[in-house]
């Protein structure tokens, strides 16, 4: 091989690695917006511990509102929380990605059919979902 060859097939790894680079830096969630989130999260649960149920109901409501968030960055997209969710079964194992639908079914319901939550029922729907925000945004 002459020196000419062996410098293009250098410039054009070097290209091949430079792209792929920044593919990889292109996919990562920025930290702002991270935190953002998680502060979010933190602030609802205040709300989820108090004895009114309307202040339950509604940190249940946005609870799933910043899980549908975080799943719109993951996934660079404007979908609803329940199609950005069946996308995102790899992230989640079995177990906890039902938890995640039944938490999300429970929000549907007190939306849709002025369901009432109990203390108990609103911290452990603030756990599931305060780790599946974790999940999605790894």
């Amino acid at each position: 091989m002459n020196s000419q060859t062996v410098i293009t097939i250098v410039i054009l790894l070097l290209l091949g690695l430079l792209f792929f680079v920044a593919y990889l830096n292109s996919k990562k969630i920025p930290v702002r917006k991270k935190e953002k989130i998680f502060e979010k999260i933190e602030l609802l649960g205040a709300q989820i511990n108090s004895d009114e149920e309307y202040a339950r109901r509604d940190a249940v409501i946005r609870l799933d509102n910043v899980l549908g968030k975080a799943l719109n960055i993951r996934y660079g997209n404007e979908s609803t929380c329940g199609d950005n969710l069946k996308l995102a079964k790899k992230l989640f194992d079995k177990k906890l990605y039902q938890q995640v639908w039944d938490a999300h079914k429970v929000r549907n319901n007190i939306v849709h059919d002025d369901e009432n939550i109990s203390k108990t029922q609103a911290l452990e729907i603030y756990k599931i979902y305060k780790l599946a925000v974790k999940r999605i945004l790894k």
